[in-house]
């Protein structure tokens, strides 16, 4: 495990290693109908679903040292969301996919944009010779605005059918 990675806090959130028994915080997140309107992939619709993608999630850092982390945020010790970076193969190269998917509850309070920062400082630092990227649906407005808040631009030559990548 990368220590830097494993548990940081930052000014409102603490972003660790997902743990075996946030099941049901993943369930309700990457399950609502509101995390899901821009979602590619098929939202989780039950706990079996859940667990799977939390090992897969878990899987991640023991490969690599990191992953997607549970976002909890500080005052309330409550999961607010999951993201982060994850290495990936991307059109046959690999990139560290940042990954970002908020309760509706918190929308609007920047959570995502300080978890984001801190995910690409640490990969800078620490994976600086695989590159961050970040693929998003084209009608995805409110993640392609915070993908260029960060300083990542649109890289048309990476697009595929579906995602608009931007690094």
């Amino acid at each position: 495990m990368n220590e830097s990675f494993l548990h940081v806090n930052t000014e409102h959130l603490v972003l660790r290693m997902p743990q075996l028994d946030d099941v049901a915080s993943v369930l309700a997140i990457e399950g609502h109908p509101d995390t899901n309107q821009f979602r590619v992939k098929i939202p989780v619709t039950n706990e079996q679903e859940a667990k799977e993608t939390l090992h897969t999630w878990r899987n991640n850092w023991l490969e690599s040292g990191f992953g997607y982390w549970a976002v909890v945020e500080s005052i309330t010790s409550e999961i607010v969301g999951f993201g982060g970076i994850r290495q990936e193969n991307w059109q046959g190269s690999p990139v560290l996919n940042l990954y970002y998917r908020f309760s509706p509850h918190v929308w609007g309070r920047g959570y995502a944009q300080e978890m984001a920062e801190t995910a690409l400082e640490l990969g800078k630092k620490h994976v600086p010779h695989v590159p961050v990227v970040a693929r998003i649906q084209p009608v995805n407005k409110p993640s392609i605005r915070l993908a260029e808040r960060l300083g990542l631009c649109h890289q048309p030559n990476l697009d595929s059918d579906h995602l608009m990548v931007f690094a």
